[in-house]
């Protein structure tokens, strides 16, 4: 039996003001992804593989983390982007108040009430499972992977088997800028999943 461990650690908190940030590419101060950088350095892990969203307030972390370590593989996987929010992308709160009922409407229940333009809650789910289930596949060895907080959620749902179409699971569940959540994986005749730690601050 092999174990491996990965380690999903979601961005820092980005520029500028509260906004449904999905797919819109804004970035984290470079201050910020230094002290998380260092934090992540403290958990003494001895990663061999980072894989980072396309998005900067991720890849420039896992940039910074390969330039500190040389040896370290790095990859950037496009599909471990974050949901897109459609014609609301990157628009801030205070400025879409006009659409406050269709913004209720998602967050009362996401599964059913997709956003103008947004990609639907089961599209996200199915990119984001077969883009992970490829992963652990053929991840042998302690891996990184810097991405955002839906997606998070929705791997930790496979994970645990939960219903990912419950409005609580992505309102209640909080997955905390620079928080890291730890799944190990042994790999037999089938792979058993122990979910280690859910979003546990760097900083803490």
């Amino acid at each position: 039996m092999r174990v491996c461990n990965f380690y999903l650690l979601r961005h820092g908190k980005v520029e500028g003001d509260a906004a449904l940030n999905g797919r819109t590419d804004r970035r984290v101060t470079a201050a910020v992804q230094q002290q998380i950088s260092q934090a992540l350095c403290k958990r003494n892990i001895a990663f061999e593989h980072i894989i980072s969203s396309p998005l900067s307030r991720c890849a420039d972390l896992a940039q910074l983390l390969k330039k500190q370590q040389p040896g370290i593989k790095l990859s950037i996987e496009e599909q471990f982007q974050e949901i897109s929010f459609g014609t609301l992308d990157g628009q801030a709160f205070e400025s879409i108040k006009d659409k406050w009922l269709l913004l209720e409407a998602f967050w009362q229940d996401p599964a059913q009430n997709t956003l103008p333009e947004a990609e639907s809650l089961s599209d996200f789910r199915q990119r984001i499972l077969s883009t992970w289930s490829r992963i652990i596949e053929a991840e042998h060895n302690n891996t990184l992977i810097i991405t955002h907080g839906g997606v998070i959620r929705m791997i930790l749902a496979d994970a645990l088997q939960l219903d990912w179409r419950n409005p609580a699971w992505h309102s209640n569940l909080a997955i905390g800028n620079a928080s890291l959540t730890h799944i190990q994986i042994s790999k037999a005749e089938q792979h058993y999943i122990s979910v280690k730690s859910i979003a546990s601050d760097l900083f803490r």
